[in-house]
């Protein structure tokens, strides 16, 4: 895999996802440099509108294992080119009245913490998120998955990012398997 330098699209950060996850990033990295350093680079790209790329790459705790970050990159680039590509995919977020690339320009990558793995929330799936925003939190078995099931993780997991709810915590909503095989339907080759 090639080296990949990380972007940070400042506006989304600074006014969306940092105040979400400052508490997350420093409990599971222990230092609040990332924090620091991701909000360094988020006003100076906000401050001065250069550097600001059309197109973002998550932004990964250096927490987040060797495994499920390589996972999660090359699986990035096919649910990136999907949603770009996919008339069908990208319909998907804009039914949510968002931008499917900006959805994907906010994610946050953070890897499981203790608290939650005691507390089981793993069991069946390989990442989650927060409907609204948030970070996405990796389950240690996501590099388990082949780059297409991953990939259709990670845009479930954007769908949730730009508002679409689930079902058991919304009782109107479509439960993970339906939202999966929606995506597969739309997103999928």
């Amino acid at each position: 895999m090639a080296a990949r330098l990380v972007l940070i699209c400042g506006a989304v950060l600074t006014t969306l996802i940092l105040p979400a996850w400052a508490a997350d990033v420093i409990e599971s990295s222990g230092s609040q440099e990332m924090v620091a350093a991701a909000a360094t680079v988020a006003v100076s790209a906000v401050s001065t509108g250069v550097g600001v790329p059309a197109v973002c790459e998550p932004t990964i705790s250096p927490k987040v294992s060797v495994k499920n970050r390589r996972k999660f990159l090359d699986a990035f680039d096919f649910a990136l080119e999907r949603v770009q590509k996919s008339p069908k995919c990208r319909g998907l977020f804009t039914e949510l009245g968002a931008d499917g690339v900006n959805a994907l320009d906010m994610i946050v990558v953070l890897p499981i913490g203790r608290a939650q793995a005691q507390g089981g929330v793993c069991r069946g799936i390989s990442a989650y998120t927060l409907v609204g925003g948030g970070p996405i939190w990796l389950c240690r078995d996501f590099s388990r998955l082949s780059d297409i099931q991953a990939a259709m993780v990670i845009i479930h997991e954007a769908l949730h990012h730009a508002g679409l709810s689930e079902y058991p915590q919304d009782p109107d909503a479509m439960t993970s398997t339906l939202i999966n095989q929606m995506v597969r339907k739309h997103c999928g080759r």
